[in-house]
């Protein structure tokens, strides 16, 4: 199976992932979802989840504030001014979907 590796990083804190085999999050454009071997590409992400699935079928999820998602040779950065594990008792997903989307109103207005 191909994998590729994804490392976020902020001012405070980096979080890496080694044979990853799909990233989804939402951009402004709307949903992405990057694989193995994904042409160079540049992204400006929203604040949200992004869900990184690993080879075992093992998924983890990360939160990002505003951002900025780089592919080149196989590796996937995320540059943003916060990033944290997602944590089920601490973060609202529903919360992240609309905040995402007033963003996205407030951007194309």
């Amino acid at each position: 199976m191909n994998t590729f590796k994804v490392q976020f990083f902020s001012p405070d804190n980096q979080i890496s992932f080694n044979k990853v085999v799909s990233l989804s999050m939402n951009g402004l454009e709307g949903e992405l979802m990057i694989l193995a071997h994904h042409s160079p590409y540049l992204i400006y992400l929203l604040p949200g989840i992004i869900t990184v699935k690993m080879s075992k079928q093992k998924e983890e999820k990360v939160v990002v504030d505003n951002g900025v998602l780089e592919i080149i040779n196989n590796n996937c950065s995320v540059m943003t001014n916060q990033i944290q594990v997602f944590d089920c008792t601490i973060h609202n997903e529903e919360l992240f979907k609309s905040k995402r989307m007033n963003m996205q109103l407030n951007y194309f207005s």
